[in-house]
């Protein structure tokens, strides 16, 4: 458990956290820009001194002002990852990698070497200057040389926001497999939902320097009243399992309850458990079942609940399979096709819309 109890001034408001996270999650942390994610990022990391309060992981208390308990930020057993990558230029990526495994001591308890470089995909990195990476190739890098410090608590701001989407995808799959894989509790900051879906499973919502929600990732990106349901960046995360593979046309089966959804073919096999991600703004809505129309995923839903976005938009909150579908619409479109709450409707949407996680 990381407990969290501090009060920190900033230039517009006071930054007031009193929570408690369990660690057996990844945690993100949402919210605009300059609203205090990263003061609460640095505040558990120790770097902000100034922050008045109580800090504990697990059994060990990190910061007590009352009692005058302040553990230095070295001591803390805490990995950070920054936006930039921050590897020595003079250094090459095994050398880089080294340095950490040489900072780590000896009563560390680190991954090895070759399991780092084998869970990031680095192998062929490692005679290279850092010069000569890309961007995510030394993102990478980054994080290898974190994990080898041992951290008992890793902490990520927006490791991604510098990365082209081709860099992303790339990381992605590394960022999600270092809780499990490695066993590290993870607290992140992002302004990327699709990020956050990927990656995290609980969520808190932060507004001028207070926690305003937090729960289950999924909820908190989906569900009706939500503050990440109010804009054209909505999304839905759905619970799949992987059906049969069609070798001749390049497309895998998706089990959604009683209903199936087609994407590009993927490596997994039959019967695992796998979550989607749809945007809301790729999915259209049709009144009757037509079965004439080259977009093959269409989903039996029931509108649940219909929310005004702003003069032009709503956003509509469908059920389906157990499961919630959104879907962004005009107003016109409501009033042409007549929708309502407790209607049948069917959700069209392309395979290639679906980021399958």
């Amino acid at each position: 458990m990381l407990r969290i109890d501090i009060q920190l001034p900033r230039d517009r408001f006071v930054l007031g956290v009193d929570e408690s996270l369990a660690t057996d999650s990844t945690w993100a942390i949402m919210g605009r820009s300059g609203c205090g994610k990263t003061s609460l990022l640095r505040t558990i990391a120790g770097l902000e001194r100034h922050a008045k309060g109580r800090l504990q992981f697990n059994d060990e208390l990190w910061q007590d002002s009352e009692k005058g308990i302040w553990v230095p930020p070295e001591q803390r057993g805490i990995g950070y990852i920054f936006q930039e990558a921050r590897l020595f230029p003079h250094l090459n990526v095994m050398a880089n990698l080294q340095f950490a495994l040489q900072r780590a001591g000896a009563n560390v308890a680190m991954p090895s070497l070759s399991e780092v470089v084998e869970q990031l995909d680095i192998v062929h990195l490692l005679g290279r200057t850092v010069d000569k990476l890309s961007g995510g190739e030394q993102q990478r890098v980054a994080i290898a040389r974190t994990l080898l410090n041992g951290p008992r608590l890793l902490l990520m701001d927006e490791p991604l926001a510098s990365l082209d989407w081709s860099a992303k995808t790339s990381i992605l799959p590394c960022l999600r497999t270092i809780h499990q894989h490695f066993g590290i509790p993870v607290v992140m900051v992002s302004h990327a939902r699709e990020e956050v879906a990927r990656l995290a499973d609980k969520l808190m919502l932060v507004e001028q320097g207070q926690i305003v929600s937090r729960g289950e990732c999924r909820q908190l990106l989906s569900g009706p009243g939500s503050l990440l349901t109010r804009d054209d960046s909505a999304l839905a995360i759905l619970a799949v399992e992987v059906g049969s593979h069609d070798q001749e046309y390049g497309f895998t089966e998706l089990l959604f309850g009683g209903q199936t959804l087609w994407v590009n073919q993927i490596s997994a096999l039959p019967g695992t458990h796998l979550k989607v991600i749809l945007p809301a703004r790729e999915v259209s809505i049709v009144v009757e079942d037509i079965q004439c129309t080259s977009i093959q995923n269409r989903v039996a839903t029931t509108i649940q609940s219909i929310q005004e976005l702003d003069s032009n938009n709503v956003m509509l909150f469908m059920a389906a399979e157990g499961q919630t579908l959104l879907a962004l619409v005009t107003r016109r479109a409501l009033r042409l096709l007549n929708l309502s709450v407790g209607l049948r409707v069917f959700a069209h949407f392309k395979g290639a819309c679906l980021d399958v996680i």
